[in-house]
């Protein structure tokens, strides 16, 4: 684990706010209809520190000027309050899973200073270089943090427990629904001794990101910035990766293009066919523009990257079909499927908590949006300003 440390953030005040009204979803899961709900659900959601208050504008230097004057705003406005003493948080969140159930899942979240990768932390997914540039952008213009990077490891829950810092550990802050009805329990640990316990156990543990490469690469760059005195930390949840809350969801990937680059794509799935197909393993689907569907069955081999890899390498042998779709839900794929002319569809399997951990830890790094973990953590229960130093 890099050097995790409690922090003096600013939470919504419950006697000025329902805390519920303040928390959104993070920013890149915010399509634009989403961003007007939540504008329209209240005057004091968060969605307005992170993408402004005008769903149709393109983020801009305005825009982003304008999200850092709204959280302060909220401040001088006593929506949110600064914490007395710098602390460390239990977060729990129950929510309904996108399987349709009940979920249930807990961490903690603290500052974590961005160190190189290797260094306590490891990634799993490509860094976007322009993704990284926009963030540093944003973050150097409105000079707040308010994305909460996902790190996961193994044994949280045990190491916490050890130390007297299990779920219901300290104050309660806030036990509150959100606007589609996910309850966000905040438990505030502030006791000196307590946090130095917590810090030391969780020291020598090594985390992967789970979501939140770009921001936590972002925290990184801005390590030396003599303006941003915190930007060289992150707020992060640490999560123990083996608890029954937290689910990898499969992400597809849609390929289409235009019938002038002169394949087809039955020719390009013959060829997924003829390297991928196994005949036992892990199920899945090639899905065509008329419907018809081919499956298949790759074996999981340590030896061979993963699947998500070795299916971009098969299919970069033809030129002109591009970047894939990558949504997560069957039925938003085959609907953009049936969009296009020209195209096929991979319907994927989700990566297994055991390959992902053991692939984060030899370095592997795997196409982006391989994964897709549930929940996101969202945007409001606890922010920090960047110009300043808070740990």
């Amino acid at each position: 684990m890099p050097r995790m440390k409690a922090f003096r953030g600013f939470v919504p005040n419950e006697s000025a706010v329902n805390p519920g009204e303040v928390i959104c979803p993070p920013y890149d899961v915010i399509p634009e209809e989403l961003h007007a709900q939540l504008l329209e659900s209240s005057p004091h959601n968060a969605v307005r520190w992170i993408l402004g208050d005008d769903p149709s504008a393109k983020p801009d230097e305005n825009v982003f000027r304008k999200c850092g004057n709204s959280m302060r705003e909220a401040v001088e406005s006593g929506t949110i309050k600064r914490e007395e003493k710098p602390s460390i948080y239990r977060y729990g969140i129950r929510y309904q899973n996108s399987e349709g159930g009940q979920s249930h899942l807990q961490g903690v979240i603290a500052v974590v200073e961005a160190l190189p990768w290797g260094q306590g932390v490891e990634r799993h997914e490509e860094i976007r270089t322009h993704t990284v540039s926009r963030l540093v952008d944003q973050a150097r213009l409105t000079t707040i943090d308010t994305g909460v990077v996902q790190l996961s490891c193994e044994g949280l829950e045990k190491a916490l427990e050890s130390v007297g810092a299990g779920p219901d550990s300290g104050d309660l802050v806030f036990e509150s629904p959100d606007w589609r009805g996910d309850v966000h329990t905040l438990r505030r640990i502030d006791d000196p001794d307590q946090i130095k316990a917590i810090e030391e156990v969780l020291e020598p543990m090594p985390s992967a990101v789970a979501d939140g490469h770009h921001r936590y690469t972002t925290a990184m760059e801005l390590s030396n910035d003599d303006q941003l005195r915190g930007g060289g930390f992150v707020l992060a949840f640490i999560g123990d990766l083996h608890q029954e809350g937290l689910h990898i969801r499969p992400t597809h990937r849609i390929w289409d293009w235009s019938p002038e680059v002169g394949v087809s794509p039955e020719t390009v799935a013959e060829r997924l066919v003829e390297v991928l197909d196994d005949g036992e393993g892990e199920p899945w689907q090639i899905v065509l523009g008329n419907g018809n569907a081919i499956h298949l069955k790759t074996r999981p081999d340590s030896e061979k990257p993963t699947l998500a890899r070795r299916l971009v390498d098969v299919i970069s042998e033809f030129e002109g079909l591009g970047a894939p779709a990558t949504p997560h839900e069957e039925n938003v794929a085959r609907k953009l499927l049936s969009q296009h002319d020209s195209g096929l569809l991979c319907l994927l399997p989700p990566v297994g908590r055991e390959e992902f951990w053991a692939r984060t830890m030899v370095h592997e790094v795997f196409p982006p949006k391989t994964t897709f973990f549930e929940p996101k953590i969202s945007t409001g229960m606890v922010v920090r300003f960047t110009d300043e130093e808070d740990v």
